[in-house]
Formats: C-alpha cells, structure tokens, sequence
C-alpha cells in the first residue's frame, strides 16, 4: 500500500456529468482507469456534491477509500474523518422560511444521510433524475443532527437564495436543485483540508468537473480537466477539455496528461 505521501499527486473526480456516466454508474473502462492511476502511483479522490450514503456504488468498482462530500463540507479518507462543516438550526430555519414563501423545499444532509422537509412532486423528479432512492421526510431532522449541507429542491436558479443569504454559498447542480453550504466552504477548500490531512499539499493537484460547483476546483488545480459535456465556463476554465463522460472523457483526460 501506497503510503500518503508517497503518492506522486492526487487527482480529483467530481461524480455527476464527469466519473459516473448517464445512468450515474461506473463504466468498466473507468473504473480499470482509476485502478492504473492509483497503480502508477496516484491517489483518487471522489469530488462531490453528494453524500456518503451514495457513493457505495462507486467505491466498490473504482476501489477509491478519499472522498469530499457535500460539496466539501465532509471529508474522509479510509476510517479517519478529516473534516465536517456545520450549518446552524438558525440559518436552516431562515432558508426553510424562504424555500416555503418561494414554493420549494428543502433537504437536509448529514455526512451518510438525507432527509426531506416537506414533500412536494418535485422531490420525486429530482431523485429519479440522479438515480437516488427517494429520502424520507423529516421536517425536524436538523434539530437532532449536525447538518453539513442542504439542498433547496427547484426548478428556479440560485440568484434568489443567494441574494438573502450571503453567509451561504448556493450552486445550481442539475434542473432541480441547489446545493448550499457555509459560505467558506467548496470543493477547492474541500481539497485544501484533504491535502492537509493527508500531508499531500506539496504533490501536484489534478481535477475532473463539468458543473458550477466543480469551479472553484478547476480554479485551485495546478492541471484541470473540462469534461466535453460540462458548461461553458468550466471548459473556459481548464487546462485540458475532455470528451463527454459518456464517450472515454475520462480516458482520455488521464492519457492526456500522462497518468496512466
């Protein structure tokens, strides 16, 4: 086993759009893709809007044990918990209020678990469309739990919330729904704390994206990859553009840069 700090770099993979394919699962050619990186020498690590509790299927193929969660707000690398954010019943409540008044509603994420408000047949779109099982509601499920992140389930933009909470940052992450967490947290910050942990900081950082929420990721790689299907401003951003996740992207950003 590779020890920390003599892994040659580490590579980051946002999940949605970029690692997983269409049906957010793991082709076998990606998967044989991070078990090279990791044989030549190179740590992978899950860069996600997503929680723990739905990651198992991609563990298992790809035999990565880093992940960022939540959009950075929970870090874990094997068993050792390297970091977790915290978003106060306070400010939950406050964006609860808005969510109701603008007809959405929210849900409520701890590092393995998620939870609903309050149900509305959006929920039920915005599960099927990232094929998750669907949470169960518990409006008072912040009041017992610390809650890294939340997300606001809507058809709507960003600009909104993010103009009443400036404490808070919000990301449109698909057609129904807004990740949000503490303003000082980010995938960037998100690798910031790994590297720490992980005593990797002075090993070149790699990153895989295609959404607004994989920015701030892109921006802090010393290489970044574009995959071919991500939004303008990504692939404006990186150093290398991809080809779709679904057409070897993931391949052939590797190849480019000599990883495997």
């Amino acid at each position: 086993m590779t020890l920390h700090n003599d892994y040659k770099g580490t590579v980051f993979f946002d999940l949605d759009g970029t690692l997983m394919n269409a049906k957010s699962e793991i082709d076998d050619s990606v998967a044989n893709a991070v078990h090279e990186l990791r044989d030549n020498g190179y740590l992978p690590v899950i860069s996600t809007g997503r929680a723990t509790n739905e990651l198992q299927h991609v563990l298992g193929p790809t035999g990565i044990d880093s992940y960022i969660t939540l959009n950075g707000a929970f870090i874990k690398s094997g068993d050792q918990l390297i970091y977790e954010s915290e978003i106060s019943n306070k400010t939950i409540e406050s964006v609860i209020a808005a969510a109701l008044d603008f007809g959405d509603t929210i849900a409520m994420h701890t590092g393995d678990t998620t939870k609903i408000y309050e149900y509305k047949p959006i929920v039920t779109d915005f599960y099927a469309s990232v094929h998750i099982e669907e949470p169960e509601v518990d409006p008072d499920f912040y009041k017992h739990n610390n809650i890294p992140m939340i997300i606001v389930v809507s058809h709507e933009g960003p600009e909104r919330y993010q103009a009443k909470f400036p404490e808070l940052n919000f990301f449109k992450t698909g057609k129904f729904s807004i990740d949000t967490v503490q303003k000082d947290v980010s995938k960037m910050h998100g690798i910031k704390h790994l590297l720490k942990g992980m005593d990797l900081e002075d090993k070149p950082v790699y990153a895989f994206g295609d959404g607004a929420n994989d920015v701030p990721m892109i921006k802090f790689a010393d290489h970044s990859v574009a995959m071919g299907n991500g939004i303008d401003e990504v692939k404006q951003l990186a150093e290398f553009v991809t080809t779709a996740n679904t057409d070897n992207g993931i391949v052939n950003g590797l190849k480019h840069f000599d990883l495997i």
